[in-house]
């Protein structure tokens, strides 16, 4: 506090302990629970006043531009951290996780094989060394045309019945800024499945993995009591994960190490025949993202673990105790019982994100599952003051065949009446492309194919004519997909994003115009199968498989960490927990 909000502060409280000394016997214990309830209001306006001060820090330097960066995650944590240090920005960011968590490991701390204070970092200590700023706080809304970000954040010190939460209007607080950064990722879909909800645990936060690692010890506890019933021992022993995506998969393998290797040998062998790990999916394979070779492999390596793979199933419904699926078409539906039941499938917009969209021009975002953004990740309507990175945002890609007919005419010389002078060779086919490349990246990727793909438009011509080239664009407009909502597509957006504003020093027009478009460089792909296999796909290596790939993502996940405190500590973690084992004690 400043001196003058402590002299403030001093004069509430002496008023109030000057009228007690003088009416001491005279004074009723209500009365003295009065003065209490009056100090703590004297506080509380004390520190209203002190805030709305405090409010005024973040007036921009002179010479430097306002960030605020909303988010503690994998964009948020590569942009402030590839951001340069001299570059003339006052930086401020938040979040209500005052920690970067490193996600890629989060099963393993679902079941000890990592401890879960190893795979968390306080968000202070990269920013701290550069002069930024963190408040510990949840944004709800941005007003655009003032620049503004409203937060409210959070007081755990005051508690008591009288619900100050919602009394105390200085926990809400405005930020300028010049750029916004939004970096607040996404939010657990249950695409309206009834029961999601009330019945599943969610797998997306630290939070999550401590439940499930202390219910899951829970379970085998109550499971060895005397006198419990072989039907309730199986229902508390059968484990089912909704979701065969890399998460569900390595969750799984996890519980099933956890089990086979920790489990078996501390508690009673007549457990282990009533364990059940069974997996749900949609989809035909588990991992069906990943290489088809891959998907095959891990599907096999489960069935042979006798991990129960479901798949081709839809969820319709999550009872008690009991998840009901049915096949694609809705027939033959059943149900398969649990004891704990966790949903690791699909995401959706941040809630932030639709009031954000809300606040936007009309028609500046027309996809409704993320925030739309140009090519340097600047959010569409928002004057190139927002910027958008991570699960919350995707980058619109346009449609080529809308220029398909100029790109064409260009190419064959056609005149404004559209006669043309030639139908397009293979090499005119290349050229008409190439013409395309700035404005759509996409079409590098078929010219590099044209030996392949010019026969199946051409029906065997060495000649392409308007109507064909006009369907080859079409059908590669098709193929456009999203970028997958992973961490390595959000680290590279952030040091894009930093990288960028390296480079434009704060120089508005710079930033307005922009420079070389995000190219995301997929760099592989990991998973985590149990009994120390993985799987991997490395570009330049291959397909990997088995107790080799299993090295390498031990060996990736430990040297991706974000501090060097952090790569100790789960190399730590790993060794102990091959050594010892994992640590199957239940802290509430």
């Amino acid at each position: 506090m400043t001196l003058s909000a402590i002299a403030r502060f001093g004069a509430m409280r002496l008023a109030p302990a000057g009228a007690s000394r003088l009416n001491t016997r005279a004074r009723t214990a209500s009365s003295t629970s009065g003065r209490a309830v009056h100090a703590r209001q004297y506080v509380q306006a004390a520190i209203a006043d002190e805030v709305e001060e405090e409010a005024r820090v973040t007036a921009a330097t002179p010479g430097k531009k306002r960030v605020v960066v909303l988010g503690s995650g994998w964009g948020a944590i590569s942009f402030v951290k590839s951001l340069e240090q001299s570059a003339p920005y006052d930086v401020t960011l938040v979040s209500p996780r005052n920690y970067f968590l490193y996600t890629p490991l989060l099963p393993g701390a679902a079941t000890g094989a990592v401890e879960d204070r190893s795979i968390v970092e306080s968000i202070r200590r990269p920013i701290a060394s550069k002069g930024y700023r963190y408040f510990e706080a949840n944004a709800l809304s941005v007003d655009p045309v003032r620049k503004t970000v409203r937060c409210r954040g959070s007081d755990h010190t005051f508690q008591d019945e009288d619900d100050l939460a919602k009394s105390q209007a200085w926990k809400e607080f405005d930020l300028e800024y010049d750029y916004l950064v939004t970096a607040v990722g996404a939010v657990p879909n249950t695409f309206g499945v009834p029961g999601v909800q009330e019945h599943c645990m969610f797998f997306k936060e630290i939070e999550h993995a401590a439940r499930f690692r202390r219910e899951v010890n829970e379970r085998f506890e109550c499971a060895t009591l005397p006198g419990v019933p072989r039907e309730r021992i199986q229902q508390l022993l059968k484990f089912v994960v909704i979701g065969a995506g890399p998460t569900g998969v390595e969750l799984a393998a996890e519980l099933y190490d956890y089990v086979y290797q920790d489990v078996a040998k501390t508690f009673p062998s007549r457990l282990l025949k009533d364990v059940s790990i069974e997996i749900i999916d949609l989809q035909e394979k588990i991992l069906s993202t990943y290489d088809r070779r891959i998907a095959e492999y891990a599907t096999e390596f489960f069935q042979r673990a006798n991990i129960k793979c479901i798949l081709g199933a839809a969820v319709k419904e999550v009872k008690d105790g009991a998840v009901v699926i049915a096949d694609k078409d809705g027939s033959n539906q059943r149900e398969v019982p649990f004891g704990i039941a966790v949903w690791c499938t699909g995401i959706k917009l941040n809630p932030f994100c639709e009031k954000l969209m809300d606040s936007l021009p009309e028609g500046a975002q027309e996809n409704k599952r993320s925030l739309a953004t140009d090519k340097n990740l600047r959010v569409k309507g928002s004057n190139g003051t927002i910027f958008a990175l991570g699960d919350c945002a995707t980058i619109e890609r346009p449609r080529s065949l809308a220029k398909a007919e100029d790109l064409y005419r260009e190419a064959a010389r056609c005149t404004p009446d559209g006669d043309c002078e030639i139908d397009l060779s293979k090499e005119g086919v290349k050229k008409a492309l190439r013409l395309g490349f700035d404005e759509f990246p996409h079409l590098e990727e078929i010219c590099a194919r044209i030996d392949e793909e010019f026969p199946k438009f051409t029906q065997g011509s060495d000649r392409m004519m308007y109507p064909e080239f006009r369907n080859m664009l079409e059908e590669v407009d098709k193929g456009l997909r999203a970028l997958p909502a992973t961490a390595q597509v959000a680290k590279q957006q952030g040091q894009y994003l930093a990288s960028f504003f390296n480079e434009s020093a704060a120089d508005d027009e710079r930033l307005q115009r922009g420079v070389a478009r995000f190219d995301y460089v997929h760099k592989g792909s990991l998973a985590y199968v149990g009994k120390d296999a993985a799987v991997a796909d490395i570009p330049g290596f291959g397909i990997l498989k088995g107790i080799a790939a299993g090295l390498i993502w031990k060996s990736f996940e430990t040297i991706s960490q974000v501090s060097p405190r952090n790569v100790l500590l789960v190399a730590a973690d790993m060794l102990r927990t091959k050594i010892f084992g994992r640590d199957i004690s239940r802290l509430s």
